[in-house]
């Protein structure tokens, strides 16, 4: 029954249909293909900091990490906001040295989209590609454990 379930869920998906109906892709009913299937073969690393760190601290982990993403969360642990790579250089690369200690909130980007690791890499896809996002946040149990690049994804669904 829940494989009934998930498979009508996928074909009444608007952007799910069109990939289950496709010619040239197949896409396996059951069990159907989550980020989390896709985060186990292209681990991220995910640093949580508070709203205290600074610039510098980030770019510091970020140096040693590439792809790896920081997840900005209040003293009230609530989420703010997802840095990368390119967000800590650009600002290093705008205000110099003195960037390094200014706050990691002044360089987050606090739209930045977050998916569950239960969403489907297709619709993400879908959602990048219309956005024009690059990367997206990955969240379980409402905590962001990693980033999702668009390159990773293309490679994925080409598989």
């Amino acid at each position: 029954m829940w494989d009934n379930l998930i498979s009508d869920m996928l074909i009444e998906e608007p952007e799910a249909a069109h990939i289950l109906h496709d010619s040239h892709t197949v896409v396996r009913p059951w069990p159907p293909v989550m980020i989390r299937d896709f985060m186990r073969t292209s681990e991220t690393k995910c640093h949580h900091v508070s709203e205290d760190f600074t610039i510098g601290h980030v770019a510091d982990f970020l140096s040693d990490n590439r792809g790896a993403c920081i997840a900005v969360y209040s003293h009230n642990d609530e989420f703010l906001g997802i840095a990368v790579d390119d967000d800590a250089m650009a600002m290093i690369k705008r205000d110099g040295m003195r960037a390094l200690d200014a706050s990691i909130v002044d360089c987050i980007q606090r739209q930045r989209p977050v998916c569950s690791v239960t969403d489907s890499p297709y619709v993400i896809l879908a959602m990048m590609k219309d956005k024009n996002w690059d990367r997206v946040g990955v969240s379980e149990h409402g905590r962001v454990i990693g980033i999702v690049h668009r390159r990773d994804l293309v490679r994925f669904c080409d598989d």
